[in-house]
């Protein structure tokens, strides 16, 4: 069996990328990042027993701040087989809509059912990269950029496609302000376009965001 095409090591109590081949794609990445998940050697820091996610009762889609990357986006609404208008209407908080942003309902996350998530295997980046765990600098940036770039694209296909309600200027949280300003600068990478015209993560090449 040749070499993965993505390595992500455990070293010095911290996750880290050790090696990115050319022709790697955002699967590869992900294949490589899921194992971590559930390896014991992985500290957590808010694991109960064992340094594993699964089983954890204290559940980040409690509380998360989700904004769908747009590969998932799509996914998800195809799975519910609704349109685009009723997804959003149904699954995402109206009041940030109004401020322009496409957040799904939380407190908990609208797809956590008894501290199950429901469309796992649809489940965004957000989800898809949370650890709680150290992160190495350069990894940590690395799947920050690719996050935000996949966020990015959402936003841009909102708005081509009339989904946002973006009426309200004032009421903006931290967590809001925050969020609106990576959106806005993300959008203006050429890369969001990869992702617009991507239908899974394989089509997402990793040499555009490796450093």
């Amino acid at each position: 069996m040749g070499m993965s095409k993505v390595k992500v090591i455990y070293e010095e109590g911290k996750i880290k990328i050790a090696h990115v081949a050319d022709d790697a794609n955002l699967q590869d990445l992900l294949d490589a990042w899921q194992p971590l998940c559930d390896d014991e050697e992985v500290a957590k820091i808010y694991a109960e027993q064992n340094n594993i996610c699964k089983g954890c009762k204290i559940n980040c889609c409690n509380t998360a701040y989700v904004i769908p990357d747009i590969i998932s986006f799509k996914k998800i609404k195809a799975y519910l087989g609704i349109s685009y208008e009723e997804f959003v209407h149904k699954y995402f908080q109206r009041e940030k809509r109004e401020l322009g942003i496409l957040r799904l309902k939380p407190d908990p996350c609208i797809f956590l059912k008894e501290n199950i998530c429901t469309i796992y295997p649809l489940r965004t980046l957000l989800c898809r990269f949370y650890l709680c765990s150290e992160i190495e600098g350069k990894t940590e940036e690395l799947i920050y950029k690719i996050t935000w770039t996949g966020i990015a694209a959402t936003q841009v296909f909102a708005q081509k496609n009339n989904l946002l309600v973006g009426v309200k200027d004032g009421g903006l949280s931290s967590f809001d302000l925050l969020f609106k300003k990576n959106i806005a600068e993300y959008c203006l990478a050429p890369n969001v376009e990869l992702f617009l015209q991507a239908s899974e993560y394989r089509d997402v090449p990793l040499r555009k965001f490796w450093f």
